[in-house]
Protein backbone atom coordinates (compact mmCIF):
# COMPACT_ATOMS: atom_id res chain seq x y z
CA UNK A 1 0.00 0.00 0.00
CA UNK A 2 2.80 2.45 0.90
CA UNK A 3 4.62 1.70 -2.37
CA UNK A 4 1.42 2.46 -4.28
CA UNK A 5 1.09 5.88 -2.58
CA UNK A 6 4.76 6.66 -3.27
CA UNK A 7 4.28 5.77 -6.96
CA UNK A 8 1.24 8.05 -7.20
CA UNK A 9 3.19 10.96 -5.68
CA UNK A 10 6.14 10.25 -7.99
CA UNK A 11 3.80 10.24 -11.01
CA UNK A 12 2.20 13.55 -9.96
CA UNK A 13 5.61 15.11 -9.38
CA UNK A 14 6.87 14.02 -12.80
CA UNK A 15 3.67 15.23 -14.49
CA UNK A 16 4.03 18.62 -12.80
CA UNK A 17 7.69 18.79 -13.81
CA UNK A 18 6.85 18.08 -17.48
CA UNK A 19 4.08 20.70 -17.54
CA UNK A 20 6.45 23.21 -15.97
CA UNK A 21 8.94 22.70 -18.80
CA UNK A 22 6.13 23.03 -21.36
CA UNK A 23 5.13 26.34 -19.78
CA UNK A 24 8.66 27.67 -20.25
CA UNK A 25 8.61 26.75 -23.94
CA UNK A 26 5.25 28.42 -24.40
CA UNK A 27 6.45 31.61 -22.68
CA UNK A 28 9.63 31.64 -24.77
CA UNK A 29 7.52 31.35 -27.91
CA UNK A 30 5.21 34.17 -26.81
CA UNK A 31 8.04 36.50 -25.78
CA UNK A 32 10.41 35.95 -28.72
CA UNK A 33 9.09 39.07 -30.54
CA UNK A 34 8.77 41.19 -27.39
CA UNK A 35 10.40 44.59 -27.83
CA UNK A 36 9.70 46.10 -24.40
CA UNK A 37 12.63 47.78 -22.72
CA UNK A 38 14.27 46.21 -19.71
CA UNK A 39 14.35 48.25 -16.48
CA UNK A 40 17.36 50.52 -16.22
CA UNK A 41 19.89 49.77 -13.50
CA UNK A 42 22.12 52.64 -12.49
CA UNK A 43 25.37 50.79 -11.81
CA UNK A 44 27.42 53.99 -11.53
CA UNK A 45 25.89 54.82 -8.15
CA UNK A 46 27.76 54.15 -4.95
CA UNK A 47 25.07 52.89 -2.60
CA UNK A 48 27.58 51.86 0.07
CA UNK A 49 27.70 55.24 1.78
CA UNK A 50 25.44 55.26 4.81
CA UNK A 51 26.04 58.89 5.74
CA UNK A 52 22.69 60.63 5.74
CA UNK A 53 21.25 63.98 6.68
CA UNK A 54 17.84 63.91 8.37
CA UNK A 55 15.38 66.50 7.10
CA UNK A 56 12.40 67.22 9.35
CA UNK A 57 9.22 68.24 7.57
CA UNK A 58 5.71 69.32 8.47
CA UNK A 59 2.73 69.14 6.16
CA UNK A 60 1.21 72.47 5.15
CA UNK A 61 -2.40 71.30 5.00
CA UNK A 62 -4.05 68.49 6.97
CA UNK A 63 -4.95 65.37 4.99
CA UNK A 64 -7.18 62.61 6.27
CA UNK A 65 -8.87 59.43 5.11
CA UNK A 66 -12.05 60.87 6.61
CA UNK A 67 -12.30 63.34 3.74
CA UNK A 68 -13.44 62.06 0.36
CA UNK A 69 -10.91 64.19 -1.55
CA UNK A 70 -7.72 62.22 -0.79
CA UNK A 71 -6.52 59.77 -3.47
CA UNK A 72 -3.46 57.77 -4.51
CA UNK A 73 -0.95 59.93 -6.36
CA UNK A 74 -2.21 63.15 -4.81
CA UNK A 75 0.48 65.81 -4.43
CA UNK A 76 1.02 67.06 -0.90
CA UNK A 77 3.17 69.96 0.22
CA UNK A 78 5.55 70.05 3.17
CA UNK A 79 7.78 72.71 4.69
CA UNK A 80 11.18 72.14 6.26
CA UNK A 81 10.71 72.52 10.04
CA UNK A 82 14.20 73.80 10.87
CA UNK A 83 17.44 74.70 9.10
CA UNK A 84 19.36 71.64 7.91
CA UNK A 85 23.15 71.86 8.16
CA UNK A 86 25.77 69.85 6.30
CA UNK A 87 29.54 70.39 6.78
CA UNK A 88 28.84 73.40 8.99
CA UNK A 89 26.79 75.22 6.33
CA UNK A 90 23.05 75.61 6.00
CA UNK A 91 22.01 73.09 3.39
CA UNK A 92 18.24 73.72 3.51
CA UNK A 93 16.55 76.73 5.05
CA UNK A 94 13.56 76.53 7.33
CA UNK A 95 10.36 76.93 5.32
CA UNK A 96 11.72 75.42 2.10
CA UNK A 97 8.89 73.78 0.16
CA UNK A 98 9.02 70.01 -0.34
CA UNK A 99 6.47 68.14 -2.46
CA UNK A 100 5.57 64.47 -2.23
CA UNK A 101 2.89 62.04 -3.35
CA UNK A 102 0.33 59.96 -1.51
CA UNK A 103 1.86 56.62 -2.45
CA UNK A 104 -0.70 54.40 -0.77
CA UNK A 105 -4.08 54.81 0.78
CA UNK A 106 -5.87 52.17 2.82
CA UNK A 107 -9.41 52.74 3.97
CA UNK A 108 -10.51 51.58 7.39
CA UNK A 109 -12.06 48.17 7.55
CA UNK A 110 -14.26 45.84 9.51
CA UNK A 111 -13.07 44.15 12.70
CA UNK A 112 -11.24 47.30 13.79
CA UNK A 113 -8.72 47.42 10.93
CA UNK A 114 -7.35 51.01 10.77
CA UNK A 115 -6.96 53.27 7.75
CA UNK A 116 -3.47 54.26 6.60
CA UNK A 117 -1.82 56.97 4.51
CA UNK A 118 1.59 56.35 2.93
CA UNK A 119 3.67 59.29 1.67
CA UNK A 120 6.70 58.86 -0.60
CA UNK A 121 8.48 60.29 -3.69
CA UNK A 122 9.73 63.51 -2.12
CA UNK A 123 10.99 66.34 -4.32
CA UNK A 124 13.11 69.27 -3.17
CA UNK A 125 14.01 71.95 -5.70
CA UNK A 126 17.75 71.93 -6.50
CA UNK A 127 18.44 68.52 -4.92
CA UNK A 128 18.93 65.24 -6.79
CA UNK A 129 15.79 63.21 -5.98
CA UNK A 130 17.67 59.91 -6.34
CA UNK A 131 19.62 60.85 -3.19
CA UNK A 132 16.48 61.34 -1.09
CA UNK A 133 14.97 58.44 0.78
CA UNK A 134 11.93 58.75 2.92
CA UNK A 135 8.81 56.85 3.62
CA UNK A 136 6.12 57.99 6.00
CA UNK A 137 3.16 55.92 7.06
CA UNK A 138 0.41 57.08 9.39
CA UNK A 139 -2.27 54.73 10.67
CA UNK A 140 -5.52 55.34 12.44
CA UNK A 141 -6.64 53.75 15.70
CA UNK A 142 -6.25 49.96 15.55
CA UNK A 143 -9.15 48.28 17.34
CA UNK A 144 -8.51 44.77 16.02
CA UNK A 145 -6.56 43.71 19.12
CA UNK A 146 -9.66 44.47 21.15
CA UNK A 147 -12.24 43.17 18.66
CA UNK A 148 -10.82 39.72 17.91
CA UNK A 149 -10.75 38.44 21.53
CA UNK A 150 -14.33 39.64 22.01
CA UNK A 151 -15.31 38.02 18.73
CA UNK A 152 -13.84 34.66 19.73
CA UNK A 153 -15.35 34.86 23.22
CA UNK A 154 -18.81 35.43 21.71
CA UNK A 155 -18.48 32.81 18.96
CA UNK A 156 -20.14 29.96 20.95
CA UNK A 157 -23.37 31.99 21.00
CA UNK A 158 -24.75 31.58 17.45
CA UNK A 159 -24.58 34.80 15.42
CA UNK A 160 -23.37 37.07 18.24
CA UNK A 161 -19.63 36.87 17.44
CA UNK A 162 -20.34 38.07 13.89
CA UNK A 163 -21.72 41.37 15.20
CA UNK A 164 -18.17 42.50 15.98
CA UNK A 165 -17.51 42.56 12.22
CA UNK A 166 -19.25 45.93 12.09
CA UNK A 167 -16.70 47.66 14.35
CA UNK A 168 -14.54 49.85 12.10
CA UNK A 169 -10.97 50.96 12.73
CA UNK A 170 -9.95 54.59 13.02
CA UNK A 171 -9.27 57.10 10.25
CA UNK A 172 -5.71 58.23 9.55
CA UNK A 173 -4.72 61.87 9.29
CA UNK A 174 -1.48 63.81 8.89
CA UNK A 175 -1.51 67.26 10.49
CA UNK A 176 1.05 70.09 10.75
CA UNK A 177 1.81 68.84 14.29
CA UNK A 178 3.27 65.58 12.87
CA UNK A 179 6.99 65.49 12.09
CA UNK A 180 7.94 63.65 8.92
CA UNK A 181 11.62 62.75 8.61
CA UNK A 182 13.28 62.02 5.28
CA UNK A 183 16.98 61.41 4.62
CA UNK A 184 19.39 62.92 2.12
CA UNK A 185 22.42 60.78 1.18
CA UNK A 186 25.05 63.25 -0.13
CA UNK A 187 27.61 60.65 -1.21
CA UNK A 188 25.37 58.49 -3.34
CA UNK A 189 26.54 58.71 -6.91
CA UNK A 190 30.21 59.24 -6.08
CA UNK A 191 32.70 56.65 -7.23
Amino acid sequence: MNKFIVLIFLFIFCAFDISYCATDEIMDELLKNDTSAKPACNLNYNYQSVESIPIKLQITEKISTKKDGIYDGQKVTFKVRQNVKYNGKIFLKQGTIVTANVDGLLTRGMNGIPAAIIIDNYHIEGIDNSKIRGFYKKRGLNLSLMVYPIKWALTPIPGVGSLTNFILGGNASITPNDTVIIYYYPHWGEK
